[in-house]
């Protein structure tokens, strides 16, 4: 049965969810070690989720607190802030996630990158398994047929480009402000290109990785500092982003006080869309700083929100679509080394009662052989339609793993699926 643990923007305020980010080591590690198994990680800026596909709820609590064991956090420590999701409703979830309908910014286009790269993270390390590489499988192409059937992300920001906005809103267009973003992975590059599209000509990258930073650089013309220099280049900087992988505090008031008495007549616009945060919260206090972290962003209004909000339905269309077709091939799937057992049990039983019967016929008497032939493979097949169809239908659901174990021990069939 499929089941998913769900820590987001919806139910979970940044100070938490910054507690559960988990590093790509983190991930890889975790996932090597489970190796065999069916389960992937979701792990994003606005949220942590767990998918599998297990025999029972039992077992996913058990995975969920081995998971939440890699940032020294107990289950209960995040109860009021975790969905808990099974069956079909843990599989409309991840396809819900992934068509953008779940983020913080409707449609966001970022999305898509995050579930295809938590599956390739589950699969690479051997445990994606084959149910849940299905429904990872469709919930990426539910959500490529919503971007080129839909407007859904037409317009749409992603995160970087809400935290844009967030400045804009505070300094004005930003193509003359000096902005430094700190950091130089894919949230940094996205920035990056969201600045060069907006035609801000005075973009500063600083980072621990210097190669990873000149690279980024030189892709968009752009200038670039050692980490050792953060403190120079946030003197000069206008806005300040804010994208590092770091799990620890960069910025606290000891390091930005001393830099806003350099510039006293300057504010600094701080977007912090790092998790863990990158800048403490204390910094807010500092005269001449504004500080924006993540949840701030979901008060940005976009322009374009209702023009993509009127797409929801046709979406959902999509979804279900794609969920309908899923459940069949996932029930067929699921259930088919138990109903290759049924019937290889039951041809075994026709084939001898047929040899019973064709022993005492005349030897000449071709045409009953081949009556018994039709009628006893016709009698079979019928008697095995409704249970087959049974256990199929049966597959997705709670107790589908039961009823299929019943099967096997009601009919004596060899339990090695």
């Amino acid at each position: 049965m499929f089941f998913c643990r769900s820590v987001s923007h919806h139910t979970t305020p940044l100070a938490v969810r910054e507690k559960l980010s988990l590093t790509a080591r983190q991930q890889a590690e975790w996932l090597s070690q489970r190796r065999g198994a069916e389960a992937a990680i979701l792990s994003t800026c606005n949220r942590l989720e767990l998918y599998a596909h297990l025999p029972s709820a039992q077992h996913m609590d058990a995975l969920w607190a081995d998971l939440l064991r890699c940032r020294d956090v107990q289950p209960g420590d995040v109860a009021a802030y975790t969905v808990a999701l099974a069956g079909v409703d843990a599989a409309r979830h991840l396809v819900r996630v992934s068509c953008g309908l779940e983020s913080m910014a409707l449609g966001e286009p970022q999305i898509l990158g995050q579930v295809t790269g938590a599956y390739q993270g589950a699969h690479e390390h051997g445990a994606a398994g084959p149910s849940l590489s299905l429904l990872f499988r469709t919930a990426i192409h539910a959500a490529k047929r919503a971007r080129t059937e839909t407007t859904i992300g037409t317009g749409s920001a992603s995160v970087s480009a809400l935290g844009i906005a967030r400045a804009e809103e505070t300094l004005g267009a930003l193509a003359e402000r000096a902005v430094m973003v700190l950091g130089a992975g894919d949230m940094a590059e996205t920035i990056v290109k969201a600045l060069a599209q907006r035609g801000a000509r005075r973009v500063t990258v600083v980072s621990r990785t210097f190669d990873r930073a000149r690279q980024l650089a030189g892709a968009w013309d752009v200038a670039v500092r050692p980490i050792t220099e953060l403190k120079e280049a946030l003197t000069e900087a206008d806005v300040l982003f804010t994208t590092s992988s770091a799990p620890f505090t960069i910025l606290a008031p000891e390091d930005v006080a001393p830099v806003m008495q350099a510039r006293p007549r300057r504010p600094l616009c701080i977007v912090d869309i790092a998790v863990p945060r990158d800048v403490d919260p204390a910094v807010a206090a500092i005269p001449g700083v504004c500080l924006h972290d993540l949840d701030d962003l979901q008060h940005v209004i976009e322009a374009t929100f209702e023009e993509r909000q009127a797409n929801i339905p046709a979406v959902e269309r999509i979804i279900e679509e794609e969920l309908s077709k899923f459940w069949g091939d996932y029930q067929a799937r699921s259930v088919a080394p138990t109903i290759r057992l049924l019937r290889e049990q039951a041809e075994q039983l026709r084939q001898a009662e047929l040899n019973w019967a064709y022993n005492r016929l005349p030897p000449e008497s071709d045409r009953e052989r081949t009556l018994f032939e039709q009628f006893s493979h016709r009698l079979m097949n019928k008697m095995l339609h409704h249970l087959t169809h049974n256990l199929k239908a049966k597959a997705g659901q709670e107790d589908g793993a039961m009823v299929a174990a019943l099967a096997r021990d009601l009919f004596g069939l060899e339990d090695t699926v």
